[in-house]
């Protein structure tokens, strides 16, 4: 079978117009990276995708059934996240909320069922994070989007300029530069 060239330039400013529809609706949703979407988020961005591949490929079905699909979902997504911004339950019911998964150096076992998740996964993602021992994990615990934040223990935080106090304004550098030329004076 042929393909026509008016069935060619049909295709063409039908994916166009889809490609443009469905960028606008992804930059109206806002900024979060892949990473930092949640669940339903995620399954928002895939049904408004195949309301785009049916569009670009079901040429014989007009294209106003994928246009009105895909600005409904945007629209819908697009009221979700600013009622989340304004209701925090809304959001904890949309979005869920954190679980912590290690308190005091302690694998939480009932928690980490809740969240299907293994000693084995645990460990691994601690280990991404730097955290070698479970003892070094003051809490952890598995955000919405799936991400794991880890509060060490005080012996494991990294020093600060706060911590060294020293004077406002003064970085590590200039202090340590200052130090040596110091502790060189001495050795003279």
């Amino acid at each position: 079978m042929a393909l026509h060239w008016h069935d060619f330039l049909t295709e063409l400013w039908r994916t166009g117009l889809l490609y443009v529809l469905a960028f606008t609706v992804f930059r109206l949703m806002g900024k979060r990276s892949i990473s930092h979407l949640a669940p339903f988020d995620i399954a928002v961005v895939i049904i408004i995708g195949e309301a785009v591949a049916i569009g670009i490929e079901e040429i014989d079905k007009p294209i106003w059934n994928a246009v009105i699909s895909i600005i409904t979902l945007g629209a819908l997504q697009f009221g979700l996240t600013w009622l989340n911004t304004k209701w925090r339950t809304g959001e904890k019911v949309s979005q869920g909320v954190a679980t912590v998964l290690v308190r005091d150096g302690k694998m939480l076992m009932k928690a980490m069922g809740k969240e299907h998740m293994s000693k084995a996964d645990l460990t691994i993602a601690l280990r991404e994070q730097g955290y070698e021992k479970l003892e070094d994990v003051r809490i952890a615990r598995i955000e919405p989007t799936g991400h794991l934040s880890v509060l060490p223990v005080d012996q494991m935080k990294p020093v600060t300029v706060k911590d060294l106090g020293l004077p406002q304004g003064e970085t590590l550098k200039s202090y340590l530069d200052r130090r040596i030329k110091e502790l060189r004076g001495g050795l003279t």
